[in-house]
């Protein structure tokens, strides 16, 4: 049953964020918006750690957890260097490059954890040597690279644009564009994953993974679309900021999921550098 709570936690975050923001009015709408993101922030960021901490140290999964995690953080710092209170100490160009470091370096953790999540199984040992099986975890990959194009598509054109013209800083932009589209392509293999645990307390954290994924795809096609159509309404941003809350309370869910779950903490590779290891004692693919 906790489990599930786990599920209808992020829906019920957004919602509440969303009315809040309804009910603030144009006056405190920023404000409502700007706490949304950073309380997201910070519950991806708790996900993550209490799930690393679940594994010894030195585990393929400690790594993963910690790197998804590590992003949240240096997008929060960014966040805080960006603060008037700190903004102000500061001439432009050392905010700027503040802030763009933490952007670039949060981009890179968030891919380099996602894809070590997303070979969690092959690691382990336990991938499903099935012809269909493997199949449908290329075909999904294909699919994912497609769908991650079309959305990042224009705003990378965009932004690589603005580089050839002379913006420096549009290489920030170009980082995170990159970023989204390698982290939206990865979201098909943690979902293959998620399908090869189906039955069993290992499909909770990778379900819920999954679902965060598939949210930050909503987000980045709700922004594009903003963009790309010139659209301003209040309420069309509040909608695209309740996904992002969305996506950042399913890794939330998705970390304590894997931090409390008995079955959840058996998949292991206590080596940093083995290739090949089975699980831990008892556990079955789909225990």
């Amino acid at each position: 049953m906790r489990f599930r709570s786990f599920a209808l936690f992020p829906a019920g975050f957004a919602v509440l964020f969303a009315v809040a923001a309804l009910a603030a009015g144009e006056g405190g709408l920023a404000s409502v918006l700007a706490t949304e993101n950073e309380v997201g922030k910070a519950l991806a960021l708790v996900g993550c750690f209490a799930a690393a901490l679940a594994f010894e140290e030195g585990d393929y999964l400690r790594r993963a957890w910690f790197y998804s995690g590590l992003c949240y953080l240096v997008l929060i710092l960014g966040d805080v260097v960006g603060m008037r209170l700190l903004a102000t100490h500061l001439s432009v160009h050392q905010v700027d490059l503040a802030v763009g470091s933490c952007a670039v370096l949060g981009n890179a953790t968030s891919v380099l954890g996602t894809w070590m999540l997303a070979r969690a199984w092959t690691v382990a040992g336990l991938e499903d040597d099935d012809v269909a099986s493997r199949t449908r975890g290329r075909l999904l990959f294909a699919a994912a690279i497609v769908v991650s194009l079309a959305i990042t598509g224009w705003p990378l054109v965009h932004d690589a644009g603005e580089l050839l013209a002379g913006d420096l800083g549009a290489s920030v932009n170009i980082a995170s564009d990159l970023g989204d589209t390698i982290c939206l392509a990865l979201v098909a293999l943690v979902m293959h994953t998620a399908l090869a645990m189906r039955g069993g307390m290992l499909r909770w954290p990778w379900g819920l993974l999954t679902s965060s994924g598939i949210a930050w795809i909503a987000y980045d096609a709700a922004s594009g679309g903003v963009e790309l159509l010139h659209v301003e309404q209040a309420r069309w941003l509040i909608m695209t900021e309740a996904i992002r809350g969305l996506a950042c309370a399913f890794m939330f869910s998705a970390g304590i999921a894997q931090r409390i779950g008995p079955a959840a903490r058996r998949l292991k590779c206590h080596r940093p550098f083995v290739r090949r290891c089975g699980p831990g004692p008892g556990a079955t693919p789909h225990s």
